[in-house]
């Protein structure tokens, strides 16, 4: 690292390239609310609301994604920035000396898998606005933090470019203008999110690939953030147009079932409302992973529909509420993804009428089959459950519930047989409703 010692531009990236830092930099914790219960219903579900939205633990995999951005500034930086005078040189010419083309970073993963918020914490591990002096005979140099920009329906070219350069003119003129910005600010890396947005019709595919593509002529290291339906938009391109911009792909996964990742991810998400959150984040992570799909966004709203459900009569939110709030007609649409998320990992194949809930980018097997034996395994549980209250009337029914809520509440400390005493055999129209209720399970 010695010959990096005197570039300004590269030093400042230098502390990032620890993972560790990463974590620490990019987490943020959100101190619990308290006296929710004093509050209206409406007023304790906004505070939580925004306390989710803005706590964040960074996973093996969001340090991971940083850590490589970090390193492709850094690289950036060593290679165009090698001294003071190559620097001042480029300052002066008509155009900067930066690649014609950097093909991008695709950044992918299903919709509130946490794309966007690893955006704003890369955002935010950054060191501020710096300057630098180059010599005696100039002022000293803005360092400015890497670009970040949002897309929505209403996005141009011309308006992206114009968010960057500030300036007006057609899209030749600004790029240039970004470009000459981009290499007298030392802006080492682009953020863009959100470009699905754009996407609504196929005249709006054409001009998000435009989009993207005139991104890349800037000549920084830059990264898309993008859901698997604009992904399949531009699988459909031309094969130039693939070739640019799919060749470099990071898909986000959810994290594993029982992994440290995810269960922190919960015990974060509880921490904001400790009084309230009465979950066990280790114990109950498998089960919110499969009322959740995995998805960050997903237990956000889980836990703020159980809140509002239970808030007004004074209860807490535990895992019997989440179940409850699961069920509820408010999270039928999460509802429905999770159980296609489930039986696709099991069939290991899409359901053809939810293709955005599939990765159209091939994964390695090793990727995928954890979540292929937790589903089979999770399918296989409720199979077997759902087979033995299927052959119960309805006095064995209720008891064996009430066992179950009795054994999460007390777990047994030696090994008890508790047999299920059976009053009379179920009847015809019994096993009828039980083998509708049986299928409606699987």
């Amino acid at each position: 690292m010695q010959a990096h010692q005197t570039n300004p531009w590269a030093n400042r990236f230098e502390p990032l390239l620890n993972r560790n830092v990463i974590k620490e930099k990019s987490a943020v914790r959100v101190q619990s609310l308290e006296g929710l219960g004093e509050m209206s219903t409406g007023l304790a579900c906004r505070l939580v609301e925004r306390a989710l939205e803005t706590v964040f633990y960074p996973t093996t995999q969001c340090i991971d994604i940083m850590h490589r951005f970090v390193d492709l500034a850094f690289a950036h930086c060593i290679i165009t920035y090698p001294d003071n005078k190559s620097f001042i040189q480029g300052v002066y010419l008509k155009r900067p000396p930066l690649p014609k083309f950097v093909p991008p970073i695709l950044l992918t993963g299903l919709a509130g898998i946490g794309k966007s918020e690893l955006i704003k914490a890369f955002h935010r591990i950054q060191v501020e606005e710096q300057t630098v002096s180059v010599d005696i005979d100039h002022s000293s140099f803005l360092l400015r933090r890497p670009w970040q920009i949002s897309v929505d329906v209403r996005t141009t070219t011309k308006a992206i470019l114009s968010s960057l350069s500030k300036s007006s003119g057609d899209v030749k003129e600004q790029l240039e203008q970004c470009r000459k910005i981009a290499f007298r600010d030392g802006i080492p890396f682009l953020q863009a999110d959100e470009f699905q947005f754009a996407t609504s019709s196929e005249k709006a595919n054409t001009l998000v690939t435009q989009m993207l593509l005139s991104l890349g002529h800037i000549g920084i290291p830059w990264v898309y953030n993008a859901n698997y339906s604009l992904v399949n938009r531009i699988l459909k391109r031309p094969e130039e147009d693939r070739q640019r911009l799919l060749a470099d792909t990071i898909v986000l996964l959810p994290d594993a079932p029982e992994s440290e990742d995810w269960i922190n991810t919960l015990r974060a998400q509880q921490s904001v409302a400790m009084d309230y959150f009465q979950f066990d984040p280790e114990k109950d992570a498998a089960e919110l992973h499969r009322l959740s799909g995995g998805r960050k966004r997903a237990v956000k709203d889980l836990l703020l529909l159980a809140l509002k459900n239970e808030h007004p009569n004074g209860k807490t939110v535990d895992l019997a509420a989440i179940i409850n709030a699961y069920k509820s007609p408010p999270f039928a649409n999460y509802r429905e993804d999770a159980e296609i998320l489930l039986t696709q990992s099991i069939q290991d194949k899409a359901q053809s009428e939810r293709p955005e809930l599939w990765c159209p980018i091939p994964l390695p097997k090793n990727a995928t089959a954890v979540f292929k034996k937790h589903a089979t395994e999770l399918r296989e549980e409720r199979l077997a459950d759902a087979e033995l209250e299927s052959s119960l009337n309805k006095e064995e029914r209720e008891a064996l519930h009430e066992f179950k809520k009795a054994s999460k509440k007390f777990p047994p400390t030696t090994g008890k047989v508790i047999p299920i005493r059976k009053n009379q055999p179920p009847t015809a129209e019994e096993l009828k409703q039980n083998n509708n209720w049986f299928i409606d399970q699987i």
